[in-house]
């Protein structure tokens, strides 16, 4: 989970510690975290920074006294500005780094120097995390670079440090599962390099493999590892993981040298070849190429060498890779191959290199299915019950929840102690086969603590949690989020502040992939949107679903939940932000009518125009046009709903101009 990383950063270091020396972290010590509320760029700006204890906003010293830098953009920012270090910039502490982070780039012009490391994920869903150490630039870490990898964090491997020049990188040990690219410049492993095997992670919590591992090296790179290291670097040739100008290495051009003067007992890797070989052939794949409109899916393309095939070259850069699209008014394509479903109709996907190209047929459609109520837990059991019925007909006592802890049921409401291990487990198999599920309830919470579970439905091995869907009231950094998660990695929509005693709130979470979306909505109105998910139902549900609670966490070390809840409803299919209103307004214990045979009655109530319908119906999306006719265009009106006397009603400004209204589902 990428937002995992304060939770488990204790952990992870003890882990550490038992493989090398860990710097002591002093009682009150002070930790910086970027929060990029200056300018978000400059690295001595001290407006860019605040600090823990104190909240100061100042830049880390340069000392080298024992502090720890959190180089990580709060979600409440989502700032991606590049962070540059310029040349007359120093750092200088015995700790660590962690970051750049979740797509971020750090730009060094200057020096870094660390007594502990510096740790650097990625983030399929936010873009590739970048180190860029430019020219004259220089880092040194008297411990580990992790580069895409972790021990107590299952992903981030979408990662590239990328070395300049006459740039220098001197660590002691390398734990890699990104991407380096040395252009010109030199990298110094002292003690050990950590590539793990083809298929296993270098670190069990990891996800890094060959698939997303790679050195690459130029004319004039230097890269300088342990001793006796050959035997590695021809394992590397023939595992494709070494690259010369981006392309797999042949031995011929890649020189491995145990005797060089200038590195005494090392060994050094340099190339012979002046340019890359050239691309013959290119092959671009979709995952999906039935998609929905608004779908997300993320092309892959491949080339073949005069010396190597099948390439993924999708990331590499160099290559002179475009896209484009025949028609962008059924798919778009950014220049980083992220194909976009815009509306109904086919179209050719391509890829482009030079003078060879290759193309992929993409079927977009509208998606039709509605939202079906395939589970409802009023929780009107009496006190003392150990089970919680679904009230769907048919569905007792096959989708039953109980009760563990010691939860408790009475006067409608669950009640969940954090204290007391309190959850609500549902059979396994709940979700099976749904392409889109919207979770709903109402709920009372406590004080929560980082990282509580509202719900997840999933699976877990170990500590770790993969295969789910998830909510969280309170996350580490003060958000709230919804996530969906493959077997890979995770994406969140979030939103602030948090639910810390916030009452009978409404929320409703609609997980959409097949739309490209996740989305939460709180009291009827949305809260938080994701429009980049490429994770389907199924990725996220490929375990089964075996584990499904609520109050519970797939992750071992999350707390349990302090809170009341009224209602607990899954849908098959994706509420819509009509449905939503309608729902918060008639409460917890009502319907949505059924009554498709209504009217809307209009008055004025001085400057606002309130619209009025029965509860009874079925029709609970209000829609605005400008004209009536072939011309039409109806909209959805996106106002809060209240119940009246049996009535929805509506408040709309009245705005001069011309609008029609009707109803619709």
């Amino acid at each position: 989970m990428n937002t995992k990383l304060i939770r488990n950063l204790l952990s992870g270091l003890i882990t550490l510690g038992v493989c090398h020396n860990v710097w002591a972290q002093p009682a009150g010590q002070t930790n910086y975290f970027w929060t990029a509320a200056g300018n978000a760029r400059t690295w001595s700006q001290g407006a860019n920074w605040t600090s823990l204890p104190g909240n100061s906003q100042i830049v880390p010293p340069t000392d080298g006294t024992t502090f720890q830098i959190n180089l990580y953009d709060p979600p409440a920012t989502h700032s991606l500005i590049p962070i540059t270090i310029t040349n007359t910039d120093s750092v200088n502490i015995n700790d660590a780094i962690f970051g750049p982070l979740w797509g971020q780039t750090l730009d060094v012009y200057g020096m870094v120097n660390c007594g502990f490391g510096e740790f650097l994920w990625g983030d399929n869903n936010s873009g590739t995390t970048t180190l860029n150490i430019r020219t004259n630039g220089y880092v040194s870490l008297r411990d580990t670079m992790a580069v895409g990898t972790a021990w107590w964090f299952p992903g981030g491997a979408n990662v590239s440090v990328n070395v300049y020049s006459n740039a220098q990188l001197n660590v002691t040990w390398m734990q890699f599962g990104g991407h380096l690219n040395i252009y010109g410049g030199t990298v110094s492993v002292t003690n050990g390099f950590n590539t793990g095997g083809p298929t296993t992670p270098v670190f069990n919590g990891g996800v890094d493999t060959d698939a997303t591992r790679a050195i690459n090296i130029i004319t004039g790179s230097t890269l300088v590892l342990p001793a006796g290291y050959t035997a590695t670097v021809n394992d590397w040739i023939n595992r494709g993981i070494l690259l010369v100008y981006g392309v797999p290495g042949d031995g011929a051009e890649i020189v491995i040298d145990e005797a060089n003067t200038n590195w005494p007992s090392r060994t050094v890797v340099t190339t012979t070849a002046t340019n890359a070989n050239p691309i013959v052939a290119v092959n671009i794949q979709v995952p999906r190429t039935n998609l929905f409109v608004g779908g997300l899916e993320q092309a892959q393309v491949y080339a073949d060498y005069s010396i190597t095939t099948n390439v993924n070259i999708t990331t590499t850069p160099g290559t002179g890779l475009i896209y484009q699209s025949t028609a962008t008014n059924v798919v778009t394509v950014t220049a980083a191959g992220r194909v976009r479903a815009t509306g109904p109709g086919t179209a050719l996907v391509k890829a482009i290199v030079g003078t060879v190209s290759n193309s992929v047929l993409v079927t977009v459609a509208h998606y039709t299915n509605t939202a079906s109520l395939v589970h409802r837990y009023s929780f009107s059991e009496s006190a003392g019950s150990a089970t919680t019925a679904d009230s769907i007909p048919g569905n007792s006592p096959t989708w039953d929840g109980t009760l563990n802890g010691s939860a408790t049921l009475g006067g409608g409401q669950l009640t969940l102690n954090e204290l007391t291990g309190d959850y609500v487990q549902f059979p396994a198999g709940i979700l099976t086969n749904m392409d889109a599920v919207t979770i709903e309830t109402w709920v009372s919470f406590g004080t929560i603590s980082n990282w509580a579970v509202l719900y997840t439905f999933g699976d877990s091995t170990g500590p770790v949690g993969f295969d789910y869907i998830s909510f969280q009231p309170h996350t580490a950094p003060a958000t709230v989020q919804a996530g969906i998660k493959n077997a890979t990695f995770e994406q969140d929509p979030n939103f602030t502040p948090v639910l810390d005693n916030h009452t009978n709130v409404h929320i409703v979470a609609v997980y959409h992939p097949e739309a490209g979306f996740c989305s939460i909505y709180t009291n009827g109105m949305l809260a938080g949107i994701n429009s980049s998910i490429t994770i389907t139902m199924a990725d996220a549900m490929a375990s089964g679903d075996p584990l499904n609670y609520i109050g519970h966490s797939l992750w071992s070390a999350d707390p349990y939940l302090n809170a009341t809840m009224d209602e607990f409803r899954i849908y098959d299919g994706p509420l819509s932000a009509g449905q939503i209103r309608a729902d918060a307004a008639l409460g917890p214990n009502q319907l949505i009518g059924t009554n498709t045979n209504v009217s809307v009655a209009a008055s004025r109530s001085g400057n606002n125009l309130r619209i009025s319908w029965p509860t009874s119906s079925a029709l609970v999306t209000l829609m605005t046009s400008p004209k009536l006719g072939p011309g039409a265009t109806w909209t959805p009106v996106n106002t809060p709903l209240t119940v009246i006397g049996g009535n929805y009603q509506a408040a709309i400004s009245l705005s001069g101009t011309t609008q029609f209204f009707q109803l619709a589902q």
